[in-house]
C-alpha cells in the first residue's frame, strides 16, 4: 500500500511539475513576445520608413527650390521631414533598449547609428546651399546636389540596409521564441499524456488493491482523488494544444501579415523616394528608375517585367485572382498577404489595398511621361500634388488603404494573444489546485488503512 501510494504522489508532483512548468514558460514567452519581440519587429519597420522618407523629403526640398508655385508642397516637406527625424530618433532609442544581448541586432543598430549624423549633416549642407543659391524647381544647385548625392548614396547604401538587417534580425529572433515555444508545448503534451495515464492507472491500482485486501467497494477520498486527476489531464491535454493554436494564428495568420505589410509600407516610402530622386538628379534618373522598378516588384513580383510591362502584367495578373482567390500570380509582399488572408475583413482592405496601389503606380508613369516630353515643372507638380487625382494624394489613399489592411492583422494578433494568455492566467492556478487536492486526496483515502495497519 505504501508503494502504491508513494506512486501516486509522486507521479501526481511529476505531472504536476510538468504542467506547471509548461504554463508559466508559455505565459513567460507571451510576455516576451508581445512586451518586446513584436513591438521591436514594428519599430525596426517604422525605422526604415523614416529614414527613407527622410530622404525623400530631403529631395523634395531641393527639386522645389524657390518656386513660389510649390510653396505649400515646400511646406508640407518640410513638416514631413522634422516629423521624420523625430521618428527616426525616437525608433533607434526604442531599438538601442532593446539590443541588449543581441549581436545581430547591435550590429545594425550601430551601422545606423553611426551614419545618421553623417547623413543629416550633409543633408543640411545641401538644403542651405540651395536655399542661399535660389535654385529654380528641378534645377538644384551643382554644389548642393553633390552633397546630396553623397547623402542619398550614405542612406542607400548603409543606413537602409542596416534599417533592414534590424527587420530581419528582430523578426528572426520573434521566429526562434515562436518554433521553440511550440515545440515545447507538444513535447509537454506527450510527457503530460504519459503521465495522466501512469497517474489514473496507479489511483485505479491502488483502489482494486485497497478493495480486495479491505473488502471496501469505494474510498471517497481516492475516488474524488481520481476525478480530479481527470479534469487535471483533461486541462493540461487541452491547454497545451490551444495554447499551441494560439501561437500559430498569433505569428503566421497575423503577425506574419504584420512584417509583410509594414515592410511593403516602408518600401512603398523608398518607391516614392526614388522617385522624388527622379525629378530631381538629371544625370542619376536611370539609376533612380530602377531603383523604383526593383521596389516595385518587392512590394508585388512579376516574373521578367520591365516598368513598361509592369502595370499591364499585374493587372492580368488581378484579374486572374479576382477569377479564383486561390490564383495568386504575384508575389513580393503583397503575394505574401493575399497567400495568407484569414481574418474578416482581411480579403476586401487587400484588394482596396492592391487597387490603390494600381493607381499608385500608373501616376509614376504619367510622370515619367512628363519629363520625357520635356515638361518637368509639370512633372514635378504632378507628382508631389495632394490634391485629388495627384500622385502624393494616390500615394496617401494607398498608403491609409494599406494601414487599415496592417491594423486587421494587429488587431488580430492582439487578440490571439490575449485568448493565449487569458486561458493560461485562468488554468494554471486550477490545475495547480487540483494537483495539490489529488496529493491531499491520496493521503486522506490511506491513512485510515495504514492506521489499521498499526493497530
Amino acid at each position: 500500500m505504501r508503494l502504491f501510494t508513494v506512486g501516486c504522489l509522486l507521479v501526481t508532483t511529476v505531472l504536476g511539475a510538468v504542467v506547471l512548468n509548461t504554463a508559466l514558460q508559455a505565459r513567460s514567452t507571451w510576455s516576451t513576445v508581445t512586451a518586446q519581440q513584436a513591438p521591436q519587429v514594428v519599430d525596426a519597420t517604422g525605422l526604415y520608413q523614416s529614414l527613407t522618407d527622410l530622404d525623400a523629403q530631403t529631395a523634395n526640398l531641393l527639386m522645389f527650390g524657390d518656386n513660389p508655385q510649390l510653396t505649400g508642397q515646400r511646406s508640407t516637406a518640410l513638416s514631413q521631414y522634422a516629423a521624420d527625424r523625430t521618428s527616426a530618433d525616437r525608433d533607434l532609442q526604442h531599438a538601442t533598449l532593446a539590443a541588449a544581448g543581441d549581436v545581430t541586432v547591435q550590429q545594425a543598430l550601430a551601422a545606423v547609428l553611426d551614419g545618421m549624423g553623417s547623413y543629416q549633416d550633409l543633408a543640411a549642407r545641401a538644403m542651405e546651399l540651395n536655399d542661399r543659391s535660389h535654385a529654380g524647381a528641378g534645377h538644384p544647385d551643382p554644389t548642393a546636389l553633390a552633397l546630396y548625392r553623397q547623402a542619398t548614396d550614405l542612406m542607400r547604401t548603409t543606413l537602409l540596409p542596416a534599417a533592414d538587417r534590424l527587420v530581419q534580425a528582430n523578426n528572426d529572433a520573434f521566429n526562434r521564441t515562436y518554433a521553440g515555444e511550440r515545440s515545447a508545448l507538444g513535447t509537454a503534451e506527450w510527457w503530460a499524456a504519459l503521465l495522466g495515464a501512469a497517474l489514473l492507472l496507479s489511483l485505479l491500482g491502488l483502489q482494486l488493491w485497497l478493495a480486495r485486501r479491505f473488502r471496501r467497494i469505494i474510498n471517497p477520498p481516492l475516488a474524488a482523488a481520481t476525478l480530479l486527476a481527470i479534469v487535471l489531464v483533461a486541462m493540461a491535454g487541452t491547454l497545451m494544444p490551444d495554447e499551441r493554436e494560439h501561437l500559430r494564428v498569433a505569428r503566421r495568420d497575423a503577425f506574419d501579415s504584420v512584417v509583410a505589410l509594414t515592410r511593403a509600407r516602408a518600401v512603398a516610402y523608398d518607391a516614392n523616394a526614388d522617385e522624388s530622386r527622379y525629378l530631381l538628379d538629371h544625370d542619376r534618373a536611370p539609376q533612380y528608375q530602377d531603383a523604383f522598378e526593383a521596389a516595385s516588384v518587392r512590394i508585388a513580383s512579376l516574373p521578367g517585367v520591365t516598368i513598361s510591362t509592369y502595370d499591364a502584367e499585374l493587372a492580368s495578373a488581378v484579374t486572374a485572382y479576382q477569377a479564383d482567390h486561390k490564383d495568386v500570380r504575384f508575389g513580393g509582399f503583397y503575394g505574401d498577404e493575399f497567400r495568407n488572408i484569414t481574418f474578416t475583413g482581411e480579403r476586401a482592405a487587400a484588394e482596396q489595398t492592391l487597387t490603390a496601389y494600381q493607381a499608385y503606380q500608373r501616376d509614376d508613369r504619367s510622370i515619367r511621361a512628363l519629363v520625357e516630353q520635356g515638361r518637368l515643372q509639370d512633372a514635378i507638380a504632378y507628382g508631389t500634388s495632394l490634391a485629388p487625382g495627384g500622385s502624393n494624394a494616390d500615394f496617401a489613399a494607398h498608403d491609409a488603404a494599406l494601414q487599415k489592411l496592417i491594423t486587421i492583422n494587429s488587431d488580430a494578433y492582439t487578440a490571439a494573444a490575449h485568448d493565449g494568455t487569458t486561458e493560461l492566467d485562468l488554468r494554471t492556478p486550477a490545475m495547480a489546485g487540483c494537483a495539490a487536492l489529488v496529493l491531499l486526496l491520496c493521503l486522506l483515502g490511506v491513512r485510515p488503512r495504514l492506521t489499521e495497519f498499526r493497530r
